[in-house]
């Protein structure tokens, strides 16, 4: 799942989230939380977000991803899920949401992982999210 979701899916996630565009994406957000509901990691969001397939590109060039995210997301375990929608929905319903950095790789085992840490860069607070996927090295 890693690669899956580096390459273009994560680069176009990370210019949505930048500082240049939060404003604009908190604004996507409120607006898709009044049509659907609360926001949940893994549900239709992403794709309302990112709905163009070909910016789902991962690194081999498949966008295989974007018919796979509820899958895919799914298959993180709840507690991490429930952990990405706590930050996410706090931080862009928030009235000066900061920008946030998505970097997603393998992990060194089986196992999902997230990392979030707050940081500054060019004097700006950042929230970054380093979702770790099982290793895929690791797979019978």
């Amino acid at each position: 799942m890693a690669f899956t979701y580096g390459g273009k899916f994560e680069k176009h996630i990370n210019d949505l989230y930048s500082p240049k565009n939060i404003q604009k994406t908190a604004k996507t957000f409120a607006e898709y939380e009044k049509k659907h509901g609360p926001y949940k990691f893994g549900q239709s969001y992403t794709k309302v977000l990112v709905p163009k397939t070909e910016h789902w590109t991962d690194e081999s060039g498949s966008t295989k991803g974007h018919s796979k995210w509820e899958k895919n997301s799914g298959d993180i375990p709840v507690k991490i899920r429930n952990k990405l929608t706590r930050v996410i929905r706090a931080n862009l319903r928030s009235k000066k949401p900061k920008p946030m950095v998505l970097k997603v790789g393998e992990n060194v085992d089986a196992n999902h992982d997230l990392h979030v840490k707050t940081f500054r860069h060019k004097g700006q607070d950042h929230i970054g999210l380093h979702m770790l996927c099982p290793n895929t090295s690791l797979k019978k």
